[in-house]
């Protein structure tokens, strides 16, 4: 299990594609990471905080750096797989 403290923390809702391709980009590049299924009607409070436009996937980085789109989430974790593989 990810150290909560230190890792990156996903909000993600099972059902919807673009949260789907960042958690798999998330798997496949072997980033741990804290994953938090949200329930559409009912959104965190935290999540709103890190990205008020309110929808999935968001990932929030250790640095507090904010990643609110799917593709930014892919290509993040690529570069993570990159640098753990040079």
């Amino acid at each position: 299990m990810p150290d909560m403290s230190t890792a990156p923390v996903l909000y993600s809702f099972r059902r919807c594609p673009y949260a789907m391709r960042a958690r798999l980009a998330l798997v496949a590049s072997q980033t741990e990471c804290v994953v938090r299924e949200i329930r559409l009607a009912a959104k965190p409070e935290a999540m709103l905080a890190a990205s008020p436009k309110g929808t999935v996937p968001v990932l929030v980085l250790p640095d507090n750096i904010v990643l609110d789109e799917s593709l930014d989430i892919m290509r993040w974790a690529e570069s993570v797989r990159s640098s753990v593989y040079e």
